[in-house]
């Protein structure tokens, strides 16, 4: 995929709603110039607004939907930088950059099977509602490690989606790749005209990708990579693809899995 010329700015954003959603934090601001152009697959760069310097850099987080003039995020508290962020209330302001990166490619026609793992299936949920509406079969199969993870799966609107968990205490205690094996067999022949679309931890997203392999089956993957600027000046978050180095940001986070080299 090209890198995406810039277009995206910079804007003070108000949050409109902060909740616990499971393991995870959704929250929601205003930022009608971001969503007017979002495409599934995007990202911004996301820090609290004032002029604390601790956390000093923003984090990078998936579009996870687009309702009119609002754009949600999902968060995962693991670090200083994104407890941070979950802490916002109600008429907080965030300093938001974007929509950045490539987004998927929603050309194709055959089957969108779209494989998450954890936080990696915040950024599916807009991509499985925009290919339902535009009328194309979509199947989702999402893998968390318990329940707690699993709740989010309700972000998932008005498509199917089947659920495991490593426990067993939501869904199938099952991996997600066996959930995708499944999956692709049911489609008998039409699986080598499916496409898949991918987001999660590496070994999960390398497993899924090898299984579209063997089924004969396209596949996208969205990396998750640290990043420090999200324009590509940096260079921090540079993966091995179609044989050199290319940046997470600017020249991703989407790749086909045919250039990506797993490490």
């Amino acid at each position: 995929m090209e890198t995406v010329p810039a277009q995206a700015d910079l804007y003070q954003c108000p949050v409109v709603e902060s909740r616990t959603v499971g393991a995870y934090h959704l929250i929601a601001f205003v930022a009608g110039e971001i969503a007017a152009v979002a495409r599934p697959g995007q990202f911004v760069m996301i820090r609290q607004s004032g002029p604390a310097l601790d956390p000093l850099l923003p984090r990078p987080m998936g579009i996870h939907a687009v309702e009119a003039d609002l754009v949600k995020v999902l968060v995962e508290p693991v670090g200083k930088g994104t407890v941070v962020l979950t802490d916002a209330r109600v008429g907080d302001r965030y300093s938001v950059l974007g929509p950045l990166g490539n987004g998927f490619d929603l050309s194709g026609e055959g089957t969108a099977v779209i494989v998450g793992g954890g936080v990696g299936m915040a950024p599916l949920a807009l991509l499985a509602g925009t290919l339902a509406g535009r009328g194309r079969d979509v199947r989702c199969q999402l893998g968390f490690k318990t329940r707690v993870q699993a709740v989010a799966a309700e972000l998932f609107r008005d498509v199917d989606v089947d659920i495991c968990t490593e426990d067993g205490t939501m869904g199938r205690k099952a991996m997600v790749s066996e959930l995708l094996v499944e999956c692709l067999t049911d489609l008998g022949p039409a699986a080598a005209e499916a496409e898949l679309f991918v987001c999660g931890p590496g070994a999960m997203m390398r497993a899924a990708v090898e299984t579209a392999r063997e089924y004969g089956a396209d596949a996208q993957v969205s990396v998750a990579a640290h990043m420090a600027c999200g324009v590509g000046a940096c260079q921090g978050c540079v993966v091995r693809a179609g044989g050199e180095y290319r940046c997470a940001c600017n020249q991703g986070p989407v790749f086909r899995a045919g250039e990506l080299e797993w490490r």
